[in-house]
């Protein structure tokens, strides 16, 4: 590098930046988030490790996905690798050699396996956290009471210790909200930058109150959805549930359908979606600690109001002045519905959700890696 012009900050625009996420398993929501963090630094593609497992093409964007393992050595060991799921990923990663892609300037990944990655010095190693593995840290002692919890201990004391031998690698950092933060604070030590994942808000609108609450997401244990159903199978409410089956027992699904007060729509497309979101009353919302989570954001930039569980970056993103916190029980469901009465209310989208609006995600990831790749040069330069 020419020392004398490292004293000049590199615009955003002349920089290569490479953009890299772990194995896709399925389009979700981390997905959509490196699809619009690619086209937030003008990224084409994004580097994974095998060929997506879905069939059908990335329905976020026209980002596409471009596998590095081809480039590896004893590339059938990698694909027979793969089928394990994350478990030799971080050493996958860490064979792959960046020149061989351009030796970017920059280089930003997605997911927790890819910080294992291995740059030139003077490479800015950028990292989007959706969370530290949760199975090694803050979740590990939910499966100490199955066989199958027991006999995977010392797996994952393995895999925490590469966890935290990759993290140096890591120049910097952004998080998806305080809640990781907070997190990766707590088990790597790190200072990060809050970066909320991006929503379409032009995509929402209000449409007026139809008389039906609406609860968005698959039908997931961890999503709350037994309460739900407890809830409003007591309830003189119409509730109507959109979204894919989930691991939610047959007998919930014989529930719901035995209820002559709940719908379930299944799996609906983008404008359905948007539809439901704008004709319904209020959004019910009842996950289990989400570290972002998506649909209050919708229900909002929808100007409906979310009663929603008081944990996780909901239980910080909720008020009065745009829904209503519930302690996740059938009860607590209930009472927050009976506390919100029939009154017909809206939210004001501006208020509250221009946050997460694209322009602000791109402008954030732009300006932030600007800065921090002047930071790196500086350090290369002493």
């Amino acid at each position: 590098m020419d020392v004398s012009a490292a004293d000049e900050p590199v615009d955003f625009d002349d920089l290569d930046v490479a953009v890299a996420h772990w194995h896709v398993n399925a389009w979700g929501g981390a997905e959509y988030l490196v699809t619009k963090l690619a086209e937030a630094v003008d990224a084409d593609r994004v580097y994974t490790l095998g060929e997506p497992d879905p069939d059908d093409p990335n329905p976020y964007g026209s980002v596409t996905f471009e596998d590095v393992t081809p480039g590896l050595d004893y590339s059938a060991v990698r694909r027979l690798q793969r089928r394990a799921g994350r478990l030799f990923e971080y050493s996958q990663w860490e064979d792959v050699d960046w020149r061989e892609f351009g030796d970017p300037d920059v280089l930003v990944t997605s997911g927790a396996t890819t910080r294992a990655v291995i740059t030139s010095d003077d490479t800015l190693h950028v990292n989007y956290c959706h969370s530290p593995p949760r199975w090694f840290y803050d979740l590990y002692h939910d499966r100490k009471d199955s066989l199958y919890g027991v006999l995977s201990r010392p797996v994952i004391r393995y895999l925490r210790t590469r966890d935290m031998a990759v993290d140096p690698r890591v120049d910097y950092y952004f998080v998806n909200s305080p809640i990781i933060e907070r997190r990766l604070w707590k088990y790597y030590k790190r200072d990060s930058e809050v970066l909320y994942p991006p929503v379409e808000l032009d995509r929402y609108y209000n449409d007026g109150d139809h008389g039906y609450f609406l609860h968005l997401g698959r039908l997931d244990n961890e999503k709350g959805v037994p309460e739900v159903v407890s809830a409003f199978e007591k309830l003189d409410e119409r509730l109507v549930m959109a979204g894919g089956a989930g691991d939610v027992d047959d007998a919930i699904l014989d529930r719901i359908e035995r209820a002559g007060n709940i719908e379930w729509r299944g799996f609906v497309d983008e404008t359905e979606k948007f539809e439901l979101l704008a004709r319904c009353t209020a959004v019910v919302f009842n996950g289990h600690n989400e570290d972002f989570g998506i649909v209050p954001i919708e229900a909002n930039a929808s100007g409906k109001p979310v009663l929603s569980r008081d944990e996780g970056f909901p239980g910080l993103f909720v008020s009065e002045e745009n829904g209503r916190l519930h302690d996740g029980t059938a009860v607590g469901i209930q009472q927050t519905i009976g506390e919100f009465g029939g009154n017909v209310r809206t939210v004001d989208p501006g208020k509250h959700v221009s946050q997460f609006s694209i322009d602000t995600f791109s402008e954030g990831v732009r300006n932030a890696i600007q800065d921090w790749h002047s930071e790196l040069r500086r350090r290369v330069r002493q």
